[in-house]
């Protein structure tokens, strides 16, 4: 894996920065004495200047990893907010730590109002502080000690305290030392406090913040323009590369699903699921729900792909050979998925969403290929062989869907690539640290060890020169660290969810006023419409937004104009079913109709499979 390193900074190059053109904010902390817990008030200076995208922290004592990480989240968040490029810049954090006390993600709102504050050259207020974990998304966690934290603010004249929303009342557990001869006991007492009235017997006013926006707006007096997200996600041109593809899927499916129902003597019940599907499939056509309809689609094929496989390897007398054969030809589809990228690539790398969509599905497919290897049953044998299958079909298809005729520089991705692995590396890390310090990992073990998975795969893409995949990759790895740490202590998911789908159409709108229409972005949309889970609806809505501006920013950044041009998805290939193998001539498994990126959606409030097909996690498997 890629050496990812958070700099520390010891000393800085004199023609590098100047201090005094820093933003200076005050942090507050928490900290554990046997009499109980205290506060404490240090400062902090950001600096942000033309770079290549490092962050520097400087802090002596050592600070634990959890406040490096508040300090690359805050810079990842302002960049965003101020629409600058982070990997165009530099962000210095020198933070006068007393003692090495100073842990836990409290500090990310603060860094990043000053981050932010820099960037507009916008004073602050003085005797304003603020507490509280900067998400990704742009909210404000919530964090301990905050009785502590306002007492010693009121100390050292602080006027206004902001804390994150929903925490103006907090529970705490007070500890009381009680002494019996030589026996030293500590008594635990769980209290409430309105931090609202205990602000005002220290003359402090407490208010609560939302975003940091909201915060930025206290502490400057400088609003923040709040752009109206746009109703709607679907524009005409995403849906003319859509429907085409629709139909051609739903097509293949039903041709496929007639050849099923002659040539198979099992899976009745579950054929008959499958009818079922595809009636529903039409129906998302016929109300121009395009996206859903072909993955409605592509999980019927995958579904009759195996049922059809596995009853020809029932059939054959020979099973070994057969199913040697099969693996053959599935690492031949996949062989032809990545040389159909270098070829495409020949001319340069036109279309980074297509492209890296398409060097993220053939390392897809190379993974599961070798995945099948170590499977357990010829049933998964041939589910992970059908899964492989379809990965590879789908790199054909998102090449065709390029949109442009702009080139994207290789140089330039790959150090973009090198930039976001590394920046996904440090946030995976820093989620785990502050979510295992909080005793929350059981809650969100999947969404990191999903990032994991992602970040594994990017660093893969990289390694091989897929930098289009990679960043992508680590894009998503990178959402799903960071979703998970944007709900810790958060209970109200709803307003969680509704917000990242603003901000997904905000960014989505955006692209588009630049001419040009960001699919991989509005696909993710869309994707997460489908979803019944909260945390994955809000990882992919915010995939879409970080997609839309990633894509906006790698078109823009390699100073070549572009014209944005109507594609047309490649025909789909005739359906067809193996032979039962020989030793001449070799089987050829079924070809697979091509499929979009964002395939395999569950479709809510269907049972998919029983029976053999219960071992498929068709929906995530094919997803991701």
């Amino acid at each position: 894996m890629l050496a990812i390193t958070l700099f520390l900074l010891l000393t800085a190059p004199a023609s590098a920065i100047n201090l005094e053109e820093g933003v200076t904010i005050p942090i507050i902390a928490a900290y554990s004495t046997m009499e109980g817990e205290s506060g404490v008030l240090i400062n902090a200076t950001v600096i942000v200047t033309e770079g290549n995208g490092h962050v520097f922290v400087d802090t002596q004592p050592y600070t634990q990893v959890d406040l490096q990480g508040s300090a690359r989240m805050a810079t990842l968040v302002a960049s965003d907010i101020t629409g600058i490029d982070p990997t165009r810049h530099d962000f210095y954090f020198i933070i006068e730590v007393t003692s090495p006390i100073i842990s836990g993600p409290s500090a990310g709102a603060a860094l990043t109002v000053a981050a932010i504050a820099d960037i507009e050259n916008w004073q602050l207020n003085d005797g304003v502080v603020i507490t509280g974990m900067i998400n990704p998304d742009g909210s404000i966690g919530p964090v301990g000690g905050l009785p502590y934290k306002l007492d010693a603010a009121a100390q050292h004249g602080t006027s206004l305290f902001i804390v994150p929303e929903g925490q103006v009342n907090v529970v705490i557990t007070e500890n009381t030392i009680v002494r019996k001869g030589d026996i030293v006991a500590v008594e635990e007492k769980t209290i409430e406090v309105d931090l609202v009235e205990r602000g005002q017997e220290h003359n402090v006013e407490v208010v609560e913040a939302i975003t940091i926006k909201d915060a930025v707006e206290h502490f400057t007096g400088h609003e923040i323009h709040r752009s109206e997200p746009p109703i709607g996600v679907w524009s005409a041109e995403y849906l003319d590369v859509l429907r085409p593809l629709g139909r051609n899927v739903l097509d293949e499916a039903n041709q496929l699903y007639l050849v099923a129902v002659n040539e198979t003597t099992q899976f009745s019940s579950t054929l008959e699921m499958q009818k079922v599907l595809l009636d529903r499939g039409q129906e998302q056509y016929d109300e121009q729900q395009y996206y859903a309809a072909t993955n409605t689609g592509l999980l019927v094929l995958n579904n009759l792909k195996f049922i059809l496989w596995w009853e020809e390897y029932s059939n054959t007398k020979d099973q070994d050979e057969y199913l040697d054969h099969l693996y053959q030809t599935v690492s031949l589809e996949v062989n032809q998925s990545r040389q159909e990228v270098e070829r495409f690539k020949e001319e340069g790398v036109k279309d980074v969403d297509g492209v890296g969509a398409a060097e993220i599905r053939v390392v897809m497919a190379e993974q599961l290929l070798e995945d099948a290897r170590s499977t357990e049953t010829e049933t998964d044998y041939v589910k992970t062989l059908a899964l492989a299958s379809m990965r590879a079909e789908t790199v054909q298809w998102w090449l065709s869907l390029v949109n442009t005729d702009h080139t994207t520089d290789e140089g330039m991705l790959k150090d973009r690539a090198g930039w976001y692995v590394g920046t996904a590396s440090s946030v995976v890390t820093y989620a785990r640290t502050i979510i295992s310090e909080s005793d929350s990992l059981h809650g969100f073990s999947r969404l990191l060890d999903e990032a994991d998975v992602s970040l594994d795969r990017a660093v893969i893409e990289y390694e091989r020169g897929y930098y289009s995949g990679a960043i992508y990759d680590s894009l998503l790895a990178y959402v799903q660290a960071s979703t998970a740490i944007s709900l810790m202590g958060y209970s109200d998911v709803g307003t969680k969810i509704q917000r990242s789908a603003d901000a997904a159409r905000v960014s989505i709108e955006e692209s588009r006023n630049a001419g040009i229409e960001p699919v991989l972005a509005v696909s993710a949309y869309e994707y997460a419409d489908l979803l019944e889970t909260p945390s994955q609806q809000i990882v992919e809505y915010n995939y879409a937004r970080v997609l839309a501006k990633t894509t906006l920013q790698l078109t823009t950044a390699s100073n070549v104009s572009h014209s944005v041009v109507s594609a047309t998805p490649v025909p789909l290939k005739t359906v067809c079913t193996t032979q039962i193998p020989t030793p001449t001539p070799t089987p050829t498994p079924t070809p697979t109709p091509q499929v979009p990126a964002e395939d395999g959606l569950d479709v809510p409030g269907f049972p998919i499979l029983s029976g053999i097909l219960a071992v498929f996690a068709i929906a995530v498997l094919l997803r991701r």
